[in-house]
């Protein structure tokens, strides 16, 4: 009876043993979890019978409702349906967020990015003649763990990178409103996603970030049915509308696009990006990045349709002065004195907004475009209320002689009728000095950034009523 009762004991520990080890490496699904109305960060997300789908949007982004904080897999399976570019799978490591994409930068390139603030282009995980053939499926897997992270492609290893995570970040072209979540990503390609799945390693250890709180180890189901476990996207439904956002290729102002795109993206608005040429922008110095803050524009200027936006908006920073259409002068750093080529489709593509009766705005030294701008024969801002920077201009040469008057100068010698410095609002701060004059918006400097963004957004939205 003894040796029976051991026997029995045995099995049970072995079968609960089983159990316990199956549990924990169970996968964890999480299009279960998702809501595309409330997760989107950008583009059009909809949940099918096949799996999670977007359409052909650039920079299409949902967030993943789910924070790793241990050692696991992620595995992704899905199938470009069109389009040329990148499918991006991004992962959380550490105090690291960065993207696995496949299909990159129009070079057929894999890897990770961004390490130590390099793309795929620069770094060491760049991979070469990495093409997806639409409507074949594919798997993508991530494996993290505390001191390295691999990436495959069908099993092919792609990436094998040494890191703890801390070096780890997204470009700007996949940035997510978490900083610890999971995410999916497909550029002006429609993509369906069949499955996203994690699975946690047993005795796996802890991905923590510096000066975090260890959390109680908790089974992987309940990981993902705790809603105390989970932080949601704040993101609202997707608007329907899209905003063009005009940088330049040198010394764009980065808190003056960063600011107003967030604002712009949280209202469900979709954000596309132009400067004078499609190649990497660089902002000012100390302009509000963190690490490079270097922008890949979606579109060269002389590209853009302005009939798919609802409006257009200009940050600023000495580098706008490259898009100053009228103006006859000239700036002792030749960047800025930009290319007349360039500067008639500029002008060109505010014509049209104007005739469209869309919304135009400017931040900052982006008013001195507006300023300099001619639509027949006039300056978009004579005659108009603005706001006008009272920090100065590039120094250059003016009206023939050499000065750097303040940037509000652009505007006042195009008849523009600005309002005093800081006479918004409270005086002690920019941060309220936004004007709408009809459907011109602007932003008295980059203080202001964030009120513009969502200006424009209530603007936007509120025409839908």
């Amino acid at each position: 009876m003894l040796h029976c009762l051991i026997l029995l004991l045995t099995s049970f520990l072995v079968i609960n043993s089983s159990l316990a080890e199956e549990s924990t490496q169970s996968s964890i699904n999480l299009l279960k979890q998702v809501d595309p109305q409330k997760h989107a960060v950008a583009g059009n997300w909809q949940m099918t019978e096949a799996g999670l789908q977007t359409d052909a949007i650039t920079s299409s982004r949902i967030t993943l409702p789910y924070q790793p904080t241990q050692e696991y897999d992620f595995e992704v399976e899905f199938t470009r349906k069109s389009g040329v570019h990148s499918i991006a799978i991004i992962f959380v490591m550490g105090e690291g967020q960065a993207s696995f994409e496949v299909d990159a930068w129009g070079q057929h390139l894999a890897g990770l990015q961004m390490i130590d603030n390099r793309s795929i282009q620069q770094n060491e995980t760049r991979t070469e003649n990495v093409t997806l053939e639409n409507g074949r499926k594919y798997e993508a897997r991530i494996e993290v763990r505390s001191s390295f992270v691999k990436a495959y492609l069908d099993d092919q290893l792609i990436a094998d990178y040494k890191t703890e995570g801390s070096n780890l970040s997204l470009p700007d072209v996949w940035r997510m409103p978490q900083a610890d979540s999971l995410g999916l990503g497909a550029y002006q390609a429609e993509t369906l996603f069949h499955s996203a799945e994690v699975r946690l390693i047993p005795d796996g250890k802890m991905l923590l970030a510096k000066n975090s709180v260890k959390p109680e180890a908790v089974p992987p189901s309940a990981t993902i049915e705790r809603p105390a476990m989970m932080k949601p996207a704040e993101t609202k439904t997707s608007s329907g509308k899209r905003v063009l956002i005009v940088i330049a290729n040198q010394d764009f102002f980065y808190r003056e696009y960063h600011d107003p795109r967030q604002a712009l993206e949280q209202a469900g608005i979709q954000v596309e990006v132009a400067a004078g040429r499609k190649q990497m922008c660089y902002p000012h110095a100390n302009s509000g990045q963190q690490g490079s803050g270097a922008v890949m524009p979606d579109f060269a200027i002389a590209e853009v349709d302005s009939r798919r936006y609802d409006a257009i908006m200009f940050s600023g920073g000495w580098g706008s002065s490259m898009y100053q259409y009228a103006f006859e002068g000239s700036y002792h750093n030749a960047v800025y004195n930009g290319d007349s080529q360039i500067k008639a489709a500029v002008n060109r593509l505010l014509n049209e907004f104007i005739q469209q009766d869309k919304y135009v705005g400017a931040l900052c030294h982006g008013v001195s475009v507006l300023a300099w701008a001619r639509v027949n024969n006039r300056s978009i801002l004579q005659g108009r209320r603005a706001v006008g920077s009272p920090r100065q201009s590039p120094s250059g040469i003016y009206n023939g002689r050499r000065d750097q008057p303040l940037s509000r100068w652009n505007a006042e010698v195009n008849g523009a009728r600005l309002t005093p410095i800081r006479s918004i609002g409270n005086p002690g701060t920019s941060a309220d000095d936004v004007l709408v004059d009809g459907k011109l918006i602007t932003g008295e400097d980059d203080n202001s950034a964030l009120l513009f963004g969502q200006t424009l957004a209530r603007l936007l939205t509120d025409s839908q009523d």
